[in-house]
C-alpha cells in the first residue's frame, strides 16, 4: 500500500517539463492539487471506515487509484486534473489509514520512500523511449497488484473508532504541513529548477530520481531514532540541516553540483519518516482522528504554500524569491517540530500490528 502513495506525485513532476496539455499555470496548479486532494480526502476517511469497514474501504481506494491514474493520461488538460485529483483522494484515504495500520513499523516510509524513488528513476525513462503517457499511465500496473494483494490479506479488519473529542495537535499538524510543503517541491519542482539553470533533462531527471534515493535509507533509520533519541529537537535541526543545504545550494549555484544539492534534499526526507513516524506512535485506540487531522489540515496548508512558490516563480520568471521562501519555511519547520516533541506524551507500549487489527471475538452473552 505505502508503494502507491508517491508515483502519482513523483511521476507527475518528473514528466511535467514534458506534458504538452501543461502550460505554466496548469503545471503549478498540477504542483499543489496533489496536496489539497490528499488534505480533503483524509478528513472523509474516518466517516468512510466506520460504514463500510476498513477492508472495504482500501479495496475501494486502491481500485480508485488504478482507474484514475488510467484516465487522467487520456486527454487534455482537464483529464488530466481531473485524474490526478481523484487519485491523490484515493491516497488521501490510504495515507490516512497506515498509519493505524503499521503501528509506528519502518516498512510505511520505507514503502514511502521506495515509490518516490521508482516513480521519479522509471518515469523520465519511460517518457524519453515513448510518451509522458505512458510514463504517467505505467503505475496503474502497481496499484492494481496492490489491489489484488490486499483482495487475499486474511482476517477481518475493525473499523476505526472516531474520537468522540476534538484532536488537538497543533504543533503537529503545522510541523507535517511545512514539511509536506518542502517534500512536495522537491519532488515536483526539482527538474524544473535544474531545467531552468542549464542542466540537461537526462541529468535533471537523474538527480530527482538521486534525491528520492537518498531519502530511502533515512525513511529506514529515522523512526528508530524517533523512538531512542532522548533530544528530539536535535533530532528536528539535524533532519532540517540537509534541506537547507540543498535548498541554498539550489538558490545560490544550482547548476554547480546538481548531484550535491539533490542528494542533499533526498536527505531531508527524514524529516518526513520522523513526523510519520510520530503520528503513528500517537494514534491509539484505533482511532483515525488525529491521523486525518493532521494530514488533512496539515497538506491543505502545504497546498497553499506549493501555490505560492509556484506563484512566484511564475510573477518573477525565475526561482530565487520561492527559493528564499522555501528556507524561511525550513526555519518554521524546525520551531514547530521543537514545540511538537515538547508536547510529546509518553507512549503506550508497542502492540503487534497485526494483532491489534484483527476482529476479536465478542465475549458471549450471560446463560447463553
Amino acid at each position: 500500500m505505502a508503494l502507491n502513495l508517491r508515483p502519482a506525485v513523483t511521476s507527475l513532476g518528473a514528466a511535467l517539463p514534458d506534458i504538452s496539455v501543461a502550460g505554466s499555470l496548469v503545471a503549478a496548479i498540477l504542483v499543489a492539487l496533489p496536496l489539497w486532494a490528499i488534505g480533503l480526502g483524509g478528513w472523509a476517511t474516518p466517516w468512510l471506515c466506520a460504514r463500510v469497514g476498513t477492508h472495504r474501504t482500501v479495496t475501494v481506494s486502491l481500485a480508485g487509484l488504478a482507474a484514475s491514474l488510467f484516465g487522467r493520461v487520456l486527454g487534455g488538460p482537464i483529464p488530466l486534473l481531473a485524474g490526478t485529483t481523484l487519485a491523490c483522494l484515493s491516497i488521501a484515504v490510504l495515507g490516512t489509514m497506515l498509519p493505524l495500520l503499521a503501528q509506528g513499523s519502518s516498512a510505511y516510509p520505507l514503502g514511502l520512500g521506495v515509490g518516490s524513488t521508482a516513480g521519479a528513476l522509471i518515469t523520465p525513462l519511460t517518457v524519453m523511449s515513448s510518451s509522458w503517457r505512458v510514463g504517467l499511465g505505467v503505475w496503474v500496473v502497481v496499484a492494481l497488484l496492490a489491489e489484488q494483494v490486499w483482495r487475499r490479506t486474511p482476517g477481518e479488519f475493525l473499523a476505526p473508532r472516531i474520537a468522540g473529542r476534538p484532536v488537538r495537535a497543533t504543533a503537529l499538524t503545522i510541523h507535517f504541513g511545512l514539511i509536506s510543503t518542502v517534500t512536495f517541491l522537491v519532488m515536483g519542482w526539482l527538474p524544473g529548477i535544474l531545467r531552468s539553470a542549464g542542466v540537461s533533462p537526462t541529468v535533471a531527471g537523474a538527480c530527482l530520481a538521486l534525491s528520492m534515493a537518498m531519502g530511502l535509507p533515512m525513511m529506514w533509520l529515522v523512526p528508530g531514532w524517533t523512538r531512542r533519541w532522548h533530544n528530539q529537537t536535535l533530532l528536528v535541526v539535524v533532519l532540517a540541516v540537509p534541506n537547507v543545504i540543498g535548498v541554498a545550494g539550489l538558490l545560490l549555484a544550482p547548476a554547480a553540483a546538481p548531484w550535491v544539492w539533490a542528494g542533499a534534499t533526498g536527505m531531508g526526507m527524514g524529516s518526513l519518516a520522523f513526523v510519520l513516524t510520530t503520528i503513528s506512535l500517537r494514534s491509539k485506540d484505533s482511532s483515525l482522528s488525529l491521523s486525518a487531522v493532521v494530514q488533512g489540515v496539515g497538506y491543505v496548508v502545504a497546498g497553499f504554500g506549493v501555490l505560492a512558490c509556484g506563484w512566484l516563480h511564475t510573477r518573477t520568471g525565475s526561482w530565487e524569491v520561492p527559493l528564499l521562501l522555501v528556507l524561511a519555511i525550513l526555519v518554521g519547520q524546525v520551531i514547530s517540530g521543537h514545540v511538537t516533541v515538547a508536547q510529546r506524551r509518553p507512549t503506550a507500549p508497542a502492540i503487534p500490528r497485526w494483532t491489534a487489527l484483527l476482529r476479536q471475538p465478542e465475549a458471549p452473552e450471560v446463560g447463553a
